[in-house]
């Protein structure tokens, strides 16, 4: 069976030959592992005192013409790795939200500011700092608001490559250059700070909301446009011990922006997944109600239980993730453990369908070799009809 007809008949509930795999994007790390080091590492390009004064001087009109190629760049490279490494499905990204400001500080155009920082490996990567719209003042003043049909026609003609070079080797989940929603207004003002804007601020968060929603709605349409069959969007509703906020709350702000977007999808043909972090436990029965085909994550940290949501709601989402990148995929874990893990979870959670196995982030400390390892054991044990019990599934 081909990849994407795997995928796709696994998020519409219908029988596939075996249990699909999915990746969950790779960073800088884990693709140059796979596709091989360039001769001059991110950290030493970009922590050299002669590009530091570049990017303090002239950081931010640099953005559109040296920063923002070389991050498409790295997006079709993080692209190609999975298709290499031979994932079913694969987490495909533009990212076109940042703004350089200097050496070590960017912004999202959404109004967040982020550290540019070291990952470890010889990569550049980005950690959250703090909001940008500490007053209504600064909402009011903000201006880096982006065009959304500018937004549209990049992703247009980077997807409609993608597809063309990669389409028919796996199923592209496509996600542009809008994220979620509720996390974006959380990272534009703040956690301290959110309950206030949601209570006494209710016009300038509306707007907010339907600036978001139109920056999905318009990029979404434009990958369908470009031929990608999944659109994914990272939303993340909750803490590892639960929502972030009362589920009624959630699904009365953005739940109908939500349910526009996944309708609009659906009604070009598509699937829609969503991406969330944390112990989501109170909210899947809200996500479902949105119409989503698909939910990804099951944190393996947090107090979710992915065998519970299964038997729960097995039956009307397909449950995508489960197994864990804080241990089993880094380098401190055995392969033995990694093959044991993916057996019980496919033992656990295969029968019946509707269960694609996925790392449940995407972290720098991934060796490709551990998502190898992964790959190998799911091709293995995840043949249907799957019969072999699971030891410890609960």
């Amino acid at each position: 069976m081909h990849p994407v007809e795997r995928v796709i008949r696994t998020l519409g509930g219908k029988e596939t030959d075996r249990v699909p795999t999915f990746c969950a994007m790779v960073e800088e790390r884990t693709y140059n592992e796979v596709l091989g080091r360039p001769l001059i590492s991110q950290e030493k390009l970009l922590t050299n005192p002669a590009v530091r004064f570049i990017l303090d001087r002239w950081g931010t009109p640099l953005t559109r013409y040296v920063f923002q190629p070389e991050v498409t760049r790295s997006m079709e490279k993080r692209i190609r790795a999975q298709v290499e490494l031979g994932f079913d499905a694969l987490w495909a990204i533009l990212d076109e939200t940042f703004i350089i400001i200097d050496h070590h500080t960017m912004v999202r155009f959404t109004g967040s500011r982020f550290n540019l920082q070291p990952d470890g490996h010889g990569n550049m990567t980005y950690m959250y700092r703090e909001p940008c719209f500490r007053t209504t003042e600064d909402f009011d003043a903000w201006p880096y608001w982006p065009d959304a049909d500018a937004l549209a026609h990049s992703a247009y003609t980077f997807f409609r490559k993608m597809v063309s070079r990669y389409g028919h080797k796996a199923c592209l989940f496509g996600q542009a250059s809008a994220y979620g929603i509720q996390e974006s207004l959380l990272w534009a003002v703040g956690f301290e700070k959110m309950p206030v804007w949601i209570r006494r601020e209710k016009d300038r968060v509306r707007r907010f909301i339907e600036i978001n929603e139109e920056l999905c709605l318009k990029t979404n349409m434009a990958m369908l446009d470009a031929g990608v069959p999944v659109i994914i969007q990272t939303d993340d509703f909750a803490f590892k011990s639960g929502p972030i906020m009362n589920p009624k709350l959630i699904d009365e702000l953005f739940g109908p922006s939500y349910r526009r977007i996944i309708k609009a999808v659906h009604d070009r043909g598509a699937k829609y997944v969503l991406h969330s972090c944390g112990d989501n436990t109170l909210l899947f029965d809200t996500f479902i109600s949105w119409g989503v085909d698909g939910l990804h994550a099951f944190e393996t940290t947090s107090n979710v239980d992915i065998f519970r949501e299964k038997r729960l709601h097995g039956d009307r989402v397909t449950i995508i993730g489960g197994v864990g990148v804080d241990y089993l995929l880094t380098d401190r874990s055995r392969d033995e453990e990694v093959t044991e893990e993916v057996r019980r979870l496919i033992a656990g959670l295969g029968p019946g369908g509707r269960f694609i196995i996925s790392p449940v982030h995407s972290l720098s400390t991934i060796p490709a070799h551990k998502l190898t390892v992964m790959l190998e054991a799911a091709r293995r044990y995840g043949t249907y009809p799957i019969s072999t019990p699971p030891k410890e599934a609960s």
